[in-house]
């Protein structure tokens, strides 16, 4: 199942060259995430009181072609390699307007206890709800 979330490019974001610094893209991948999981019917607020934060290990960004200021960026994610204690979300950045494509990316998190920053397995609301994004609509 894709998610979707959708960012417009604001000035500060932009390099010396006139488009989105490469870094931009780890916020947007982060804003995306919040949507994914308010899609899931769950929020960052929901780790708290678990006890457990979802960190990001790795992250990936493949630049294709640059975004500007103004423009809308759709970006449509999926979740998959859901495992235990990790799951990974890949993304795809389109320029809304011209359905240019702009990145993909993906980014593997992993669920940490909060109180010792040790690994742990993902609280059974959050696994099952992955298991359920990885699923595809019939």
């Amino acid at each position: 199942m894709a998610y979707t979330a959708t960012v417009r490019v604001r000035s500060y974001e932009l390099d010396s060259f006139g488009h989105v610094n490469n870094s931009v893209y780890l916020n947007y991948m982060e804003e995306a995430r919040s949507e994914y999981l308010l899609a899931l019917g769950l929020s960052f607020n929901d780790f708290a009181p678990l006890g457990v934060h979802l960190v990001i290990v790795e992250s990936f960004v493949k630049y294709i072609s640059p975004a500007r200021y103004g423009d809308e960026i759709e970006i449509v994610g999926q979740f998959a390699d859901v495992k235990a204690v990790s799951l990974r979300i890949d993304y795809v950045f389109t320029e809304r307007a011209s359905g240019r494509r702009i990145a993909t990316a993906w980014t593997r998190g992993a669920f940490v206890d909060a109180a010792t920053g040790r690994p742990t397995r993902a609280p059974k609301i959050f696994h099952e709800a992955f298991l359920r994004g990885t699923e595809t609509a019939e």
